[in-house]
């Protein structure tokens, strides 16, 4: 479940990036760059952004609630040799 939240929200991230390209450079860049510029400039665009806004917020969901499962896996592994 994290591994999926978190290809989802990478994938919902990229997509509000080109989506913020596609205005401009300077909200492209700024939404690279500059830390929560994506989330204001999705806001701002819900229109053309609600899917992939949508799929972040799933995305971190999913994230959230597989984090438990990770410490799980992380405190069963055997350490290399």
């Amino acid at each position: 479940m994290y591994l999926l939240g978190l290809a989802l929200s990478v994938i919902g991230g990229l997509w509000i990036i080109v989506n913020a390209f596609r205005e401009s450079v300077l909200w492209g860049l700024g939404s690279l760059l500059i830390p929560l510029v994506a989330l204001v400039f999705a806001i701002m665009n819900f229109s053309e952004n609600k899917i992939p806004l949508l799929i972040c917020v799933v995305g971190t969901v999913l994230t959230i609630m597989g984090m438990p499962s990770m410490s799980e896996i992380a405190a069963t592994a055997q350490p290399a040799a």
